[in-house]
């Protein structure tokens, strides 16, 4: 499959057949997410997604986020689509455990209907501040509740899918990523933490 990408490496296509293959539940193989990531990105700079995904799988691999990394992680969330934001966020809180919080309240403030930043800051609040905390999670809750989390009879349902689709991989990508994509076991655990006394 790589040599079928560097036959044509300005067609995005085969990069998404790549990379995604890669991000497939049985192969996962991370650090080549991130690398052919990177690479996908020199090819095509004005595809941000690329440079998001392969920052949020650093560390499988030998590539180090340099200042440099970080300065056009940080212009690019300004610049790029909600839910690329709010990945470069998480990417960047992901990295940087001393800035997570700052990273995290931008990510709400640039793609508000990702969930996770409101997960990961209410359980830190819960400590301190269990109302704020609980409020929260609760708001992170929420937003996988509006986004595909029940139907009509309030029963739960997961839209997303185990298996790579070529022309849905992006957006179940950025679901799992960003929080979407829970299970109804893991949606019931937060519930758990709402709900205690």
């Amino acid at each position: 499959m790589i040599d079928h990408v560097m036959m044509d490496p300005t067609d995005k296509s085969r990069w998404d057949w790549l990379i995604g293959y890669e991000l497939i539940d049985t192969i996962e193989d991370f650090a080549r997410v991130n690398s052919f990531g990177l690479t996908a990105y020199t090819y095509h700079p004005n595809d941000t997604f690329y440079y998001a995904l392969a920052l949020y799988w650093t560390g499988w691999n030998d590539f180090v986020i340099t200042d440099e990394d970080v300065a056009l992680a940080e212009s690019l969330i300004e610049q790029g689509p909600e839910e690329v934001s709010g990945l470069f966020c998480i990417a960047l809180a992901k990295e940087f455990s001393h800035l997570k919080q700052h990273y995290y309240q931008l990510a709400i403030e640039r793609c508000p209907w990702t969930p996770e930043p409101y997960l990961w800051l209410g359980k830190r609040h819960l400590y301190f501040n269990s109302a704020e905390g609980k409020m929260l999670i609760q708001q992170g809750l929420d937003r996988v509740k509006d986004t595909w989390g029940f139907d009509q009879k309030g029963r739960w349902f997961n839209t997303g899918s185990q298996y790579f689709n070529p022309t849905t991989w992006r957006q179940d990508t950025i679901a799992e990523l960003l929080g979407l994509s829970m299970s109804h076991d893991e949606y019931k655990k937060y519930e758990r933490m709402i709900n205690k006394k």
